[in-house]
């Protein structure tokens, strides 16, 4: 049997996962062959199916291990993936706490950096931090932050003069890959950047090339990769990965659906 809590993937039982969850979900997932999530579950629920059924399509054992900008980090750091220099903090305390010295870290990039908290998405929780006071407010906002619940951001280099970034998307084994395009500082469509499929599909199949060896290395199926390129023909640096990304380099919503229906049926076959 096929359990899908996914609304647009049929199965031979559908489920709505934001329903209250009961023993007979429980009884429905033990008794499936296989479960089909929806991007934005969550890890309580995840967990739930992967420790209960043998198969759960999308894979997102390391989304779930390694969360947000600081999981990205460390999954970059764990698989030998190619990234600017970063450091991470688990908290704002860890920068400014009882080690104030820890500013002169030579490990720490120089102003200007990108500071970038763990939880954000579309270009939000992103700054480009050009000296001490710019850090200092941005600081404090992460501090009100942490009294929320929400802690952890990284500092990275940045890497000047780039007007562009490369969004490669992964569904399944299919792999589709885009320009991003903004003058400004970040290069999201949701902050007024530009879709560009055609240019240099030498470095796009470098950055698809890229993203294959991570997804073979992590299992990972769905998800939308954004990597940079420092030099014009260099080798391509990953920045972050988004489980949810937008769809709009892929044409619409219908478009990715009906990839994500493939891929759900090509990897039903290998089961």
């Amino acid at each position: 049997m096929l359990l899908s809590f996914h609304p647009v993937i049929e199965g031979d039982l559908f489920l709505w996962e934001r329903a209250p969850w009961n023993s007979d979900i429980l009884h429905a997932i033990r008794k499936a062959r296989a479960v089909v999530l929806p991007q934005t579950v969550t890890r309580e629920f995840y967990k739930l199916c992967r420790n209960n059924c043998p198969s759960v399509f999308p894979n997102y054992d390391l989304r779930f291990c390694w969360e947000g900008k600081v999981g990205d980090t460390l999954l970059f750091w764990s698989y030998g993936a190619a990234h600017p220099r970063t450091v991470v903090f688990p908290k704002v305390e860890s920068l400014v706490g009882d080690h104030p010295d820890m500013m002169e870290q030579p490990n720490l990039p120089d102003f200007p950096f990108v500071l970038k908290s763990a939880l954000g998405g579309e270009g939000s929780g992103i700054w480009l931090i050009k000296d001490r006071e710019n850090l200092d407010t941005t600081l404090g906002f992460l501090l009100k932050r942490e009294l929320t619940g929400f802690s952890g951001f990284v500092i990275q280099e940045f890497i000047p003069g780039l007007k562009r970034d490369l969004r490669v998307v992964v569904i399944g084994d299919e792999v589709i890959s885009y320009w991003r395009r903004n003058d400004g500082f970040l290069h999201n469509i949701a902050q007024g950047g530009e879709v560009d499929l055609e240019s240099d599909p030498l470095l796009q199949k470098k950055g698809q090339e890229a993203v294959r060896k991570l997804c073979a290395q992590t299992g990972i199926n769905l998800a939308g990769f954004d990597l940079i390129f420092p030099e014009p023909s260099g080798d391509p640096l990953f920045l972050e990965i988004n489980y949810t990304f937008g769809r709009t380099g892929l044409g619409d919503s219908e478009a990715f659906y009906s990839l994500l229906k493939s891929a759900v049926d090509d990897w039903l076959k290998i089961l």
